[in-house]
């Protein structure tokens, strides 16, 4: 098939062939291409065009999803599939991607653990369900959290969170010992603090049955 012209349109190169459908391209892939007017051209060099052309896309718009914040690989995967990607494409574009760095579920491991108990003051049990829910493999979360079960902002913020519901529950009224501690510990749970944490928190509270009645 011979080439007979190439158009410009913005960032786009419109191919238009003599016996063939116009194919348009983004224009770093043409550059890539090394192709002229008066080329002739197979049918598996059209196909290979295109496939780079559809590499192109979908590693575009992996880079965009990425600039706004770090991505599991199976957050990206399935954002791309929404998207209406091939997933062969995707696989392909999501593992370039690692090989060179751009992707690393090991480090968004990490910055999603410290985010979650630095600004969200959230426990282990709760860091590692939403570590699960994003794709991530069971020997990196076990590497990722094992450091937050001894960490000192673990239990300062289950003491800071145990604290403030404490007061919310004796401003409504509660004095009944045991209700208090029910309550005390479903919330702390309800942040994903371990049974362990959570009872030493309510230790140090020291509540008795003398301070409430």
């Amino acid at each position: 098939m011979i080439l007979n012209s190439i158009e410009k349109r913005r960032n786009k190169i419109i191919l238009k062939f003599d016996d063939y459908e116009n194919i348009e391209i983004y224009y770093d892939v043409y550059l890539n291409a090394s192709l002229f007017k008066g080329d002739n051209i197979s049918s598996k060099r059209i196909d290979e065009i295109k496939l780079a052309n559809n590499i192109y896309e979908v590693k575009n718009s992996a880079f965009r999803y990425l600039s706004n914040r770090n991505h599991s690989s199976f957050e990206l995967k399935n954002k791309l599939r929404k998207k209406g990607f091939e997933s062969a494409i995707i696989e392909t574009v999501v593992l370039d991607l690692r090989n060179k760095k751009h992707l690393n579920d090991f480090t968004f491991a990490e910055n999603f653990v410290r985010n979650r108990v630095e600004r969200r003051k959230e426990g282990v049990m709760k860091i590692t369900s939403e570590l699960f829910k994003k794709g991530i493999s069971r020997d990196i979360i076990s590497e990722v959290t094992e450091s937050i079960k001894e960490h000192p902002q673990n239990i300062e913020n289950a003491i800071e969170l145990g604290k403030s519901k404490l007061e919310k529950i004796q401003k409504r009224g509660e004095t009944d010992y045991n209700k208090i501690k029910s309550k005390l510990f479903n919330f702390l749970k309800g942040r994903g603090f371990t049974s362990d944490v959570i009872f030493n928190v309510i230790g140090k509270l020291n509540i008795k049955d003398e301070e409430i009645y």
